[in-house]
């Protein structure tokens, strides 16, 4: 067994709700980003940009996203295929009822976002996975439903019931928000060569690319053992306490490997 000595980003998933902070601020004008100090990543349809202050796509959101200015990441289930298509617009092909989805990787869960295709039914759709004495829901618009419901153990399955169902269009079920992004980093060494005297830095495995081009030193990376001292090693440190559910790490193009 060895360790990696690069990582190309590291996506730290959590359940917190976008704020602003009391922080000195300015207007973000850098690409792909928005709010304050550019806080925030653009996760827009199609690449399309985003608003420069509040996020909203007028593309909708990235398939991976969903939520308050598409910045909640999407987890990923099986169940049927117009569940499953990111298309607010095809739904419930017959009286099928109730629906369960099985997710491809059993988290904790915080939140779920529904559609519905007729205005008023998403009330008539009922949450199923657990207990939950303090389940709340929150209507977005005639058709959407958020529903809250947080789990301290890992939820592998969930189910939709209820005269709504049958109209049910879309299912999201939040993976929480990337609090790594942007944060304070810190590695043992900075690998450096003829060739590449300015890259692999901390930061650069917070600052949103995961596209991993080892040529382009988007990556961070340590000096290997054993021509280091000690084995590498990289830290974030978050700016404030987050109630953390999982890690997602992407390793470089020529090492290209996402660990859960």
């Amino acid at each position: 067994m060895y360790a990696r000595n690069s990582i190309t980003a590291l996506v730290v998933i959590a359940t917190l709700a976008l704020h602003s902070g009391c922080q000195a601020q300015t207007p973000c004008t850098t690409n792909g980003w928005f709010g304050p100090n550019c806080q925030y990543q653009c996760h827009c349809a199609g690449s399309a940009p985003c608003d420069k202050h509040d996020g909203s796509c007028s593309s909708g959101c990235h398939q991976d996203w969903f939520g308050p200015a598409c910045q909640y990441g999407r987890l990923g289930y099986s169940g049927p295929g117009w569940l499953t298509d990111s298309d607010d617009t095809t739904c419930n092909t017959g009286n099928t009822q109730p629906v369960t989805v099985t997710l491809d990787t059993a988290i904790p869960l915080t939140w779920v976002r529904v559609v519905v295709r007729n205005a008023g039914d998403p009330s008539q759709i009922q949450l199923i996975f657990q207990a939950c004495p303090g389940l709340r829901k929150a209507k977005v618009d005639d058709r959407t439903l958020d529903i809250e419901c947080s789990t301290t153990e890992p939820v592998s399955g969930v189910t939709l019931s209820g005269s709504g169902v049958t109209g049910l269009c879309s299912l999201y079920i939040s993976g929480g928000r990337n609090v790594a992004l942007k944060q304070s980093a810190l590695q043992s060494s900075r690998y450096v060569t003829n060739n590449n005297q300015d890259g692999w830095w901390a930061s650069h495995a917070v600052d949103g690319t995961t596209g991993g081009d080892p040529e382009s030193s988007t990556c961070t990376h340590t000096v290997g053992y054993p021509n280091a001292a000690s084995p590498g090693w990289w830290t974030v440190t978050f700016s404030q306490a987050a109630d953390v559910t999982r890690f997602l790490i992407y390793n470089r193009g020529d090492n290209r490997i996402k660990q859960t």
